[in-house]
Parts: structure tokens; sequence; C-alpha cells
């Protein structure tokens, strides 16, 4: 399907559920950062899982960029594209790498970081790249590696997108998925292959991003799965990619969440994501990148002055849902208001993702 991304309608429901992996994500961190292993039953384990919320986001980030491509053809503008998507994810990154770049430099960055953070992991970060520095990645704000990580698969994504015309979905898919299981199979050997095997990095993660943009072929091409598939492999998948973890079994761990997240996104593609939307989670989504990035400093500062007054586990989650969630969430509306939202309009008004959209653009009235 061929056509001006400009004037197709959003995918309804994607915002909702980035919200949701969000959420996960924080629950995840206050659980593991307040130290709640003594919650009942299977509850620690049961907030563990929220860490795969950025499984998500990582093959949704794949499945947006991949869509603009495949509605577009071959009219898209590469250049324009990757300069919006630029202004969206580097401004609220920037300012939120100072806030806690400040803290972990502060007299109090023992409550953020085990040792107060160097100017060279300033500089790592301002590359979007420690995540080719492992033993450096929490050194400022651990959550932001993702950030990084998408601002690396932005540079493949043209290939991406050529490897997947030339040789379709299903080679390309299969080729990362092969790369993504050697390299969480080879042992590390030396700085650069502790960089290359990291499971944060570009080539175990890869296959998540491709997966993504591969959903977005079937969605544009209308080759979607029915929903009793899909369902079958979210519910099937995501108990094996849950056993998988429980079984700290390492080699394809990347890859076996990848499937179960990429039948979840196609499904609130397709009309799950129309209850979805109808729900404030679709609107809090729109500041779900503003929240994950400020939520893991928000929740490390409130640990001294909320989690240390409180001896019992469940009432400290009870806290942190009360206190840090609340405090994470104004933190970050500010941000996206300020920062975030005017720097995503400001990318959208001056890069026209296609010449037809441009010319129309600046076509004089008659």
């Amino acid at each position: 399907m061929v056509g001006n991304q400009e004037h197709h309608p959003r995918v309804v429901g994607l915002d909702a559920l980035r919200g949701l992996a969000a959420l996960a994500v924080f629950v995840c961190h206050l659980g593991a950062y307040w130290e709640l292993s003594e919650l009942p039953a299977k509850l620690p384990q049961l907030l563990d899982v929220g860490a795969h919320g950025v499984d998500v986001f990582i093959v949704m980030s794949g499945f947006v960029l991949g869509l603009a491509a495949f509605r577009a053809g071959a009219s898209l503008r590469m250049d324009n594209f990757l300069a919006r998507r630029a202004w969206r994810l580097a401004p609220p990154y920037l300012v939120a790498l100072a806030l806690a770049t400040a803290l972990a430099m502060s007299p109090i960055a023992r409550w953020f970081v085990p040792e107060p953070a160097r100017w060279s992991d300033v500089a790592w970060h301002l590359l979007f790249a420690q995540t080719w520095n492992p033993d450096r990645l929490g050194s400022i704000n651990g959550s932001l590696w993702s950030v990084a990580l998408e601002a690396q698969l932005y540079l493949v994504f043209p290939l991406v997108v050529l490897a997947v015309r030339r040789w379709g979905v299903l080679p390309v898919v299969l080729a990362t998925a092969t790369l993504s299981v050697v390299m969480s199979t080879v042992p590390a050997d030396g700085a650069l292959w502790d960089a290359l095997t990291d499971e944060h990095n570009l080539p175990i993660r890869l296959v998540q991003f491709v997966l993504g943009v591969g959903c977005a072929h079937l969605y544009v091409s209308r080759r979607t799965p029915s929903s009793r598939v899909l369902w079958l492999v979210v519910v099937l998948g995501g108990l094996v990619a849950l056993g998988w973890s429980t079984a700290a079994f390492e080699p394809g761990r990347v890859l076996a969440w990848s499937l179960p997240c990429a039948a979840l996104i196609l499904l609130v593609a397709g009309p799950a994501g129309q209850g979805l939307a109808s729900t404030p989670l679709e609107r809090w989504g729109l500041g779900s990148y503003s929240f994950y990035i400020v939520h893991q400093p928000v929740i490390l500062l409130m640990s001294p002055l909320v989690r240390d007054h409180i001896a019992s586990d469940a009432l400290a989650l009870f806290a942190g849902l009360v206190v840090a969630l609340p405090a994470t969430a104004g933190t970050a509306w500010l941000l996206y208001v300020l920062v975030e939202r005017p720097s995503h309009q400001y990318g959208r008004r001056t890069f026209p993702l296609t010449a037809t959209a441009n010319s129309t653009a600046t076509r004089p009235a008659a």
C-alpha cells in the first residue's frame, strides 16, 4: 500500500499499550529498587515480569517506524523521517539526562548510583552509546539504555526497510533471530565482546525491532493473522517466555519475549485497540516516554524519604503507588508539556515525510 503517511489515520490503542508497558516497568523497578522481596505469594516475581515492558517498547518502535515507511512507499523522505524521529527522541532525553547527571554527581549521589558519575559517563550517554559500555550502563540513569538503543535502531532502520523490501519479512526476521540467539550464546571475552554479547545492545535486540517492522509490513499489506491466532501466540508465547526467564536460561531469551510482544501489538492494531483507546490509558500513553525516562531517579529519590521508614513490604508497595507513582507522573507531565510535546510538534511541522506532503504544504493559495 503506497500513499501519503501524513493523511493516514492513527492506529488507536498503541498509546494506551505504551502507557501500560511504562507502568509495568515502573512497578518492576519499584519492587527492585525498594527491595520488596518479602511481598506475599509470588508477587515479587510478578513485579519482575514488568521489566519486559521494554520488549514491548522496542517491537512497537519497529512497528511505528515501519508503518510510516510502508504507507509512504517510495515517496518517503528518509532524511526528514529520521530528523523527525530525532526531534521526537533527543530533547526529552537530553533534559532527563541533565537532571539525572546533576543527581548522580551531587552530594546525595549514593541514593541514585553505586558511585558518583564521571564526565566520561556523560560523554557515553550524550553519544547515545552507553549500551556499548555495559560496565557503566547504570552510572547515571540505567533506564536510559533503551533510548540509546532506539537511537541506534533509527540508524539501521533504512537498511532494515531495504532488506524487507528486497528479501521479504521472514528471511530478515530469521537472520536477526539467528544473530540474537548466537550472540546470547557466545561467551564474552574482552571489552568488545562484552558489549556485543550484552542483552541491552543492538546485536541481540535487533530482532525485536525487525519483528516490529515485519508486523507493520503485514498490517499495511492486510495480511495480519486472525485474532484467534494472535491471542494464541500472546498466551502460549508469553507462558514459554515466562518459563524461559524463570529458568534463567539466557540464550534466546530476548527472542522468546519478542514473539508474544509482536502478536500483542498486532492485536492492539486491530479491533482490540478500539477498546483500549476508549480508556484514559490512551491519553496517559501520550506522555509515556517522558514517564519512562524520569521514573528511575524519582523512585530512587523517594526511597530514603518513604521506603526507609516503612517496615512492611506490602505497605511500602502501597506507599510507592500512592506517593512515588504520582510524583513520577507529575515530573513526567512537566517534561512532556515543556519539552516532549513542543519538540515533537516542531519535528512534524518542519520535516514532512513525503515530497507530496511538502509540495501540498508549500503550494500557494489560489
